[in-house]
C-alpha cells in the first residue's frame, strides 16, 4: 500500500486540455492493475474480487469474466421418443 506519495491521476478540463494537472490529495492505494498511486477519490473497488483500480483499469476490469453475471442454465426439454 502506498503511504506518502500523491495520488498520480491526472485531470483534464475538457477535450481541449493536453496537460491537465495533477491530482493533489495523497495516495492511499495503488492500482491492481497498472500499479498506479491512487486517492480515495479516484480509487475504484471492485464488489466482486476486492481488488482497488484507478478508473481506467477498472472500466477494463468489469470486462472480464468474473465481472458479468452468470447467465441461468436452462433446462432442455426431454424430448420423447416415438416407438
Amino acid at each position: 500500500m502506498a503511504t506518502s506519495s500523491n495520488c498520480e491521476i491526472v485531470l483534464v478540463r475538457g477535450v481541449e486540455d493536453a496537460d491537465g494537472y495533477p491530482c493533489e490529495r495523497a495516495s492511499k492505494t495503488q492500482c491492481a492493475d497498472c500499479g498506479s498511486h491512487v486517492c480515495d477519490v479516484h480509487a475504484e473497488e471492485c464488489d466482486l474480487c476486492g481488488e482497488i483500480f484507478c478508473a481506467s483499469c477498472y472500466y477494463s476490469h468489469m470486462n472480464e469474466p468474473h465481472a458479468k453475471p452468470a447467465l441461468p442454465q436452462r433446462a432442455q426439454p426431454k424430448r420423447e421418443r416415438s416407438a
